[in-house]
């Protein structure tokens, strides 16, 4: 009965910390969106670009640029 209680909290363990990782990843993968975004938006605001080009060089949809940049 004990190992099974051991072998049971150790794979609660190993999904837990798959969890931690998978968060983070994601977390990560924001972050440089959102990055790219605010730069992006930062030459908008300078004149350099146009909504529509910055949101070309960001992969995403105008509307879906603009909806980030309000943020």
């Amino acid at each position: 009965m004990k190992v099974e209680y051991m072998t049971f909290f150790m794979e609660l363990r190993r999904r837990e910390e798959k969890g931690r990782e998978e968060g983070r990843a994601e977390g990560r993968a924001e972050g440089a969106i959102k990055g790219k975004a605010e730069a992006l938006l930062g030459l908008v605001h300078d004149g350099l670009l146009t909504m529509k080009e910055a949101a070309k060089r960001a992969g995403m949809t105008e509307e879906a640029f603009r909806k980030l940049a309000m943020h």
